[in-house]
Formats: C-alpha cells, sequence, structure tokens
C-alpha cells in the first residue's frame, strides 16, 4: 500500500548536495535537485511550487531571505551533521526508510509495491544484465542509502 503523505515539506536541493537529496527521497519527502541550475531557476521554481530550499551557498540564502522564501542554509560539512541540521530545523519525524513511503533516489518519483513473482524473470535478466557491468547501480544506491540512514537514525 502506497502512502501519500500531506502537509510534508516539499524540498528544493542546491547542485552542491545531490546526496542529501537522494537520502531525503529515500525516506519518503519530496525533494527535486538537479545538478546544473542556476539559483535564478532554483528560486523560481521553489517559490511556484512551494517548497524549501536547502543551501550551504550563503548568497543563496540571503537571497531566499529577502524574497521571504522558506530555506535551510547548510553550514556543516560532514554529510550526517547535514542531515541533522535539517532534521531538527523542520522537525521531520520520518528519517528511515519504508517502502511505503520512499521516492525513487534518482527521479524523485513515487514508488509503488508490486507483487515479486509478476517480474521476478525480468529482475533476474535485468540484475544478470547489469551484473556483467560491475553490479545493479540501484540496489548499491539503496543500500548505501539505508546504512548512512540508519547512522544518522542513531546519532540523534
Amino acid at each position: 500500500m502506497l502512502l501519500k503523505i500531506s502537509n510534508e515539506p516539499k524540498f528544493f536541493v542546491d547542485a552542491m548536495l545531490g546526496n542529501i537529496a537522494k537520502k531525503l527521497r529515500l525516506m519518503g519527502y519530496d525533494s527535486k535537485y538537479f545538478s546544473d541550475i542556476e539559483d535564478e531557476k532554483l528560486v523560481d521554481i521553489a517559490r511556484n511550487e512551494n517548497r524549501i530550499i536547502i543551501s550551504k551557498d550563503k548568497e543563496l540564502i540571503k537571497k531566499t531571505q529577502k524574497l521571504r522564501l522558506r530555506s535551510i542554509h547548510i553550514i556543516k560539512n560532514e554529510e550526517i551533521e547535514q542531515f541533522v541540521e535539517i532534521i531538527t530545523r523542520e522537525n521531520l519525524k520520518r528519517i528511515q526508510i519504508n517502502g511505503n513511503t520512499s521516492r525513487c533516489p534518482q527521479c524523485n518519483s513515487l514508488t509503488k509495491q508490486i507483487d515479486k513473482n509478476s517480474i521476478k524473470e525480468n529482475i533476474l535478466k535485468v540484475f544478470l544484465i547489469q551484473m556483467k557491468s560491475f553490479g545493479n547501480v540501484s540496489v548499491v544506491i539503496n543500500f548505501i542509502g539505508k546504512v548512512h540512514i540508519l547512522k544518522i537514525y542513531k546519532s540523534l
């Protein structure tokens, strides 16, 4: 059963914090991210979509404050500490990965549960193909995401 959580913050993560965006997505938070976006466009999208901007860029944060947009200025350098900044600032309650709420770490789309028997044959083919090319990148990303998020959860 897919859960759509309403009234939760939506984020726009600045280009220098891509790993943060991926992990927020795994925790189920709608987190827009582009690796090569101009500040003006980021601000426009955040304003139009009512997103909280997350950035280490002091100038961008000053601009958001002048425009009265919500933002989180990341000060820490360690990723886990950055997560604690976000969790604390927004009082996030969901800080673990749950298959019912997770989003795709690559594209931010909602995920859905499907019966494994309906895709078993295709998964085996994809896995075997990707194993020849040094592993299933999606599984590696998800595994890394879970490890980091578990570390964050334990540090609170």
